[in-house]
C-alpha cells in the first residue's frame, strides 16, 4: 500500500510538470515564417542575380485561389525545393484549421503568370494584362 501510494505522489508531481506540448498562435507563426524565410533563401531568389530572365523559373505556392507563386534559380534541386513548399504548405494548412483562419478569394484569384523579367538585377514576375 505505501508503494501504490509513493506511485501516486510521484504522479501526482510529474504529470502536472509535464509540458502539453501545445503550442501558441504566435509560436506556430513563427515557425512558418521560418519555414518561409527558409524557402525563399533556398529559391536564391534574393542572393542570386538575374541577368538573364532564362535562369530563372516560377512555381505555384498553393493550391488555392489565394495561392501565389514563388521565384527560383534553376540551378537549385528542384525536388528538394518543392519538398520544402509541400512541407510548409502542409503545416500552413493545419494552422489555418487549428486556428480557424479563413480565405476568402473568390473575387480576387492570384493571376496566373506570363513570364519572368530582370528588374534591377532581381528577377520579377510578369503578368499578361491582355484580356480575351
Amino acid at each position: 500500500m505505501k508503494k501504490l501510494s509513493f506511485i501516486l505522489f510521484v504522479l501526482s508531481i510529474l504529470l502536472p510538470s509535464c509540458s502539453n506540448d501545445e503550442s501558441t498562435r504566435e509560436e506556430e507563426s513563427a515557425r512558418l515564417e521560418k519555414m518561409y524565410k527558409e524557402i525563399v533563401e533556398y529559391s536564391q531568389v534574393n542572393s542570386k542575380p538575374c541577368t538573364n530572365p532564362e535562369d530563372w523559373a516560377f512555381m505555384k505556392f498553393g493550391a488555392s485561389n489565394c495561392s501565389g507563386y514563388i521565384l527560383y534559380n534553376k540551378q537549385i534541386d528542384v525536388a528538394v525545393f518543392q519538398k520544402k513548399i509541400d512541407q510548409y504548405i502542409a503545416a500552413k494548412g493545419k494552422f489555418d484549421v487549428k486556428w480557424e483562419v479563413f480565405y476568402d478569394c473568390m473575387e480576387l484569384p492570384v493571376p496566373t503568370p506570363s513570364d519572368i523579367k530582370c528588374i534591377d538585377g532581381k528577377p520579377a514576375i510578369s503578368y499578361s494584362t491582355a484580356s480575351n
